[in-house]
């Protein structure tokens, strides 16, 4: 998917996982961390063509990362963050955004190398575009709208989760 909708989904699932308790702080590290797997493009000056396009999408969107980084990333960020919530919850919201970035790029026709380095075939669905905002648009709407409120609103966590809820209803129906 394209880089808005990775940001905008990681915010949304930050918020969902972690908002009540890291207040803003959660919707923009889930921000951050949803662009963290496409940062494996920094290699390609360094590799060809061909290598580039086997590389974009393989180790660092695959199940192995999202592993081995979550505890890791949300460890390092409880010490940041020595008054929010505890590592393990940090470690839920990377490990979750993470995933779902890894998910929703399983459903594009390009498809992602899940299971690296065991296989480097791709998971490829193919059920939606690359750029779609029937998916991002009610998913930036139900957060932009839960942001409007305070970190303990419970208005701001439907809004979210409304937000959140329209988007994947919208996922299975490409399924179809």
């Amino acid at each position: 998917m394209d880089s808005l909708t990775q940001i905008t989904l990681g915010a949304a699932v930050g918020e969902a996982v972690a908002g009540r308790e890291a207040g803003k702080k959660a919707p923009l590290w889930g921000a951050g961390l949803g662009t963290l797997p496409d940062l494996d493009v920094l290699a390609n000056p360094f590799l060809t063509e061909a290598q580039s396009l086997l590389f974009h999408r393989g180790p660092s969107h695959s199940l192995l990362a999202a592993a081995l980084l979550a505890p890791l990333i949300g460890l390092g960020l409880s010490y940041v963050h020595d008054n929010g919530p505890s590592w393990r919850r940090w470690a839920v919201l990377v490990g979750s955004v993470l995933l779902t970035h890894i998910g929703l790029d399983c459903l594009t026709s390009y498809g992602t190398q899940i299971f690296w380095p065991f296989t480097r075939t791709p998971v490829i669905v193919g059920s939606i575009f690359i750029i779609d905002p029937l998916y991002t648009v009610p998913l930036a709407g139900g957060l932009l709208v839960g942001l409007w409120w305070s970190s303990g609103a419970r208005r701001r966590r439907l809004a979210n989760y409304a937000g959140l809820a329209i988007s994947s209803l919208y996922l299975v129906c490409t399924l179809g």
